[in-house]
Formats: C-alpha cells, sequence, structure tokens
C-alpha cells in the first residue's frame, strides 16, 4: 500500500520536468492523477511513461489548456472530481519565466508571469478548497529559491516567487480551519524545460548549467526533476501533517552561498571610504 493509496492528485504543468516527475512518484505510491499542459506531444509521452510503470488508464486524467485560462482551471477541478470522485491534493506546479517571444524584463513577460505563477494558483486553491475540505487534503506550490534571492536577468519570476511565497502563508492561515494545509517547494536549479521557455539559446544551456553549478551552488549541480518530485510527495504526503506555511528549500545550498569573508577586502574596503570621505570633506570646506 502507497502513502497515497485511493487518493486522487491534480499536478499542473505536468508535461514535462518537475511536474512529469511529480506525477509519476504520486502514481507510483498509488494516487489516481489529473496531468496537465499545453503540448498534446508532451502529454502522451507523460501518460507514456505512467503507463510503462503498470498505472491503470484508468487512474490517469488528461487536461489540456493555458494554466491563466480560467476555464482550464475550472476543467481541471470538475473533470477531476467528475472522473475520480475526490481531490485529495492539488499541485500547483505550472510556471513561465517570460512571455513567448518577450524579454523576461518586459512589461508583456511581467504580465504573463504574474498570471501564470501567480494568479491561477490563486484561483486554482479557491476553486479546488470545497473539494480539499472533504478529504482534509492539501495544496503544495511549487516555487523556487529565486524567492528569496535577487535575480536580475528575470526580475517578473523572482518577484511572482515572492508572491506565491506568501500567498502560501496566507493561505495556510485562512484554510486551516478548513483541515487543508498549504506549502510550498522551492527548487534551486534543476534540469527542466524552463531555461529554454524563458528564451536561453539551446546551446547556452550547458553552459548556463555549468555556471551557475560552479559559481553559486555548494554542491556543484543542478537539481534533477526526480529530486524536487521527492520533496513535493513527501511534503504532500500524511508523514508531513504538522507541516503548513512552510517554504521548503531544495536548492543544493544556494541559498546559503555567499562569498569567503576577507579580512583583506574589508580592511582595504573601509580604508577606501575612510580615503574618500575625507577627500569629500576637504573638498567641501574649501568650496566654502
Amino acid at each position: 500500500m502507497g502513502r497515497f493509496e485511493g487518493k486522487t492528485v491534480i499536478v499542473t504543468g505536468s508535461s514535462g520536468g518537475i511536474g512529469r516527475a511529480t506525477a509519476i512518484q504520486f502514481t507510483k505510491e498509488g494516487a489516481s492523477i489529473t496531468i496537465h499542459g499545453q503540448s498534446k506531444t508532451k502529454l502522451d509521452e507523460t501518460k507514456r511513461q505512467l503507463l510503462a510503470q503498470g498505472i491503470p488508464e484508468s487512474r490517469i486524467l488528461i487536461v489540456s489548456g493555458a494554466i491563466q485560462d480560467f476555464e482550464t482551471q475550472k476543467a481541471l477541478i470538475e473533470n477531476t472530481v467528475a472522473k475520480f470522485g475526490r481531490l485529495d491534493v492539488l499541485v500547483n506546479n505550472a510556471g513561465t519565466g517570460a512571455a513567448q517571444g518577450h524579454d523576461p524584463q518586459s512589461m508583456e513577460s511581467f504580465d504573463m508571469v504574474m498570471s501564470v505563477n501567480v494568479r491561477a494558483p490563486y484561483s486554482l486553491i479557491q476553486l479546488a478548497t470545497d473539494e480539499l475540505e472533504k478529504t482534509k487534503g492539501n495544496i503544495v506550490n511549487v516555487s523556487s529559491d529565486l524567492s528569496t534571492l535577487v535575480f536580475p536577468n528575470s526580475i517578473p519570476y523572482s518577484i511572482s516567487k515572492q508572491a506565491l511565497d506568501h500567498l502560501t502563508r496566507n493561505f495556510a492561515d485562512t484554510l486551516a480551519s478548513k483541515g487543508i494545509r498549504v506549502n510550498a517547494v522551492n527548487p534551486g536549479l534543476s534540469r527542466t524545460d524552463l531555461l529554454s521557455q524563458s528564451g536561453v539559446p539551446g546551446f547556452m544551456t550547458p553552459l548556463v548549467y555549468a555556471g551557475l553549478s560552479a559559481s553559486s551552488i555548494p554542491m556543484k549541480r543542478p537539481g534533477t526533476a526526480e529530486e524536487q518530485a521527492d520533496v513535493i510527495v513527501q511534503v504532500a504526503s500524511e508523514e508531513s501533517s504538522y507541516m503548513t506555511g512552510s517554504t521548503v528549500l531544495n536548492d543544493g545550498g544556494a541559498i546559503v552561498n555567499v562569498p569567503p569573508l576577507s579580512y583583506t577586502g574589508i580592511f582595504f574596503g573601509g580604508l577606501a571610504q575612510i580615503i574618500k570621505s575625507s577627500i569629500y570633506g576637504l573638498f567641501h570646506r574649501s568650496s566654502q
């Protein structure tokens, strides 16, 4: 008997990457699953991999469509309950780093990123609350370690993930009385399609992974989708029954990666500041 035997899980953005790995892991542990995405080819591949694990087709539902569209959101909840009769876990995994064809810093990207990464989870939680209250289920929002780090290469993405963390805390408070837990898992750099979806050319992807791993991640490598899925499933399980309002980092230590303390640098930096202040003071007095 798996930890999710007889339970039903929705994983948005499960046509690839962390979402696909999470859907596979939930079904391995007994869950019926609703998978979601926009690419029929990728969704079919997720379904193929589920079937290859021995999961019967009767335990798989596909809902396709843009997650920011309200009709897609309604279909995810209503079709899941119609097919499986219940909802136990909602995993808000679908996300984007930019509007297709636009600079990640543009207003077009800002609007798209906020719509997908924040507004859609907010709406889905509202739509799912009644069903989750019946099962005393829970919600896992897939955020990012960039919610706590400055990321000037994609300011909208970083902002959206901080908003998602705070959304998590607020819903954890308001839904606790209904018996619904709400948490976030915050992956670090992981091998998924997010870089290419954000406009990074394919030939640059290995360089980005290598460069960031060497400079920013103490464990010196990106995470895998399966490593992130393991944490998501653990947070959703009854083994985490006292956890709510938490943001769980799984980033290879990136959040604690700070430049080594150099007393020489501090000394000369301080000396330079004193000299600069002294020169400014002399100039200011001589000009009076």
